[in-house]
């Protein structure tokens, strides 16, 4: 089991649309060269993880996932895996938990981002339920109990009215309950960072690693690092900061340095 470092910053990779996205472009090469390209711009700007994402398949849809999508993702985790050697994580949206952790499982992977996790919600897709049972018996199926499964709390982009009898306290603590190890908080949507009383109050309750997800800044950074154990990080370091942009090296590199700045100082 790769060890996660203390503070870590997880760099996004998104992937270019996939085979069945509306948006795809009829070149898995590209999209391979496009992830790896990523891949290599982070490693040489010192992160410590890298998460693979469909994030240009949308509109997202629940699983199944789709097959030569889901091949194409395969292979593309595998030659990341083969490329880095630190930690190397995996999401697919909308909430195809089940395939991810075989992903995970089959390319050695170390982790697993998973929306909903407990209980239920509404994303743009329509209603998740919790998967966590049938996720971690999966994971001891494949025999890959050392893939970490990260939930989300609260989970961006979502209604939650269905548990509006339920803060995120509660979410922590059924997500504990069911064996998570790592929990993740973000604000309401992509690009928004989440409130920091509540990311300490997590912080405060928690028994397992806890995560921002969203929303970090080279100028916000610093508010967050001393109550959480990990970042990851997309947006900010694409063209204008946007979520569907190409990664810009130079948002990068400052983004690292005042990552840097502001752990030496936690």
């Amino acid at each position: 089991m790769r060890e996660l470092p203390p503070r870590f910053l997880a760099g996004m990779i998104a992937l270019a649309p996939l085979p069945g996205s509306p948006r795809y472009e009829g070149s898995a090469a590209e999209v391979r060269a496009r992830a790896l390209d990523d891949l290599a711009a982070y490693a040489g700007a010192g992160v410590d993880i890298v998460v693979l994402e469909n994030s240009h398949d949308v509109p997202y849809v629940k699983p199944p996932f789709h097959a030569e999508a889901l091949a194409l993702v395969t292979d593309i985790a595998g030659e990341v895996r083969a490329r880095f050697e630190g930690p190397v994580g995996i999401q697919l949206l909308e909430a195809a938990n089940l395939d991810a952790m075989r992903v995970a499982a089959s390319c050695d992977l170390d982790l697993v981002r998973v929306e909903g996790y407990v209980f239920a919600h509404v994303g743009g897709a329509g209603l998740v339920e919790g998967c966590a049972g049938d996720l971690l018996r999966l994971r001891r199926e494949l025999r890959a109990d050392d893939v970490r499964v990260f939930g989300d709390l609260h989970k961006k982009h979502c209604s939650h009215a269905i548990t509006g009898d339920l803060d995120i306290l509660d979410e922590l603590r059924q997500a504990e309950f069911f064996d998570v190890d790592g929990v993740i908080v973000t604000g309401d949507r992509t690009e928004v960072p989440p409130d920091p009383t509540e990311v300490a109050a997590v912080s405060a309750a928690s028994r397992v690693p806890v995560l921002v997800g969203s929303g970090m800044t080279p100028e916000n950074i610093a508010d967050y690092m001393p109550h959480a154990d990990g970042f990851i990080v997309g947006s900010c370091l694409r063209v204008d900061g946007r979520f569907m942009e190409r990664l810009a090296p130079e948002r990068l590199e400052r983004f690292v340095g005042a990552f840097r700045e502001a752990r030496a100082g936690a």
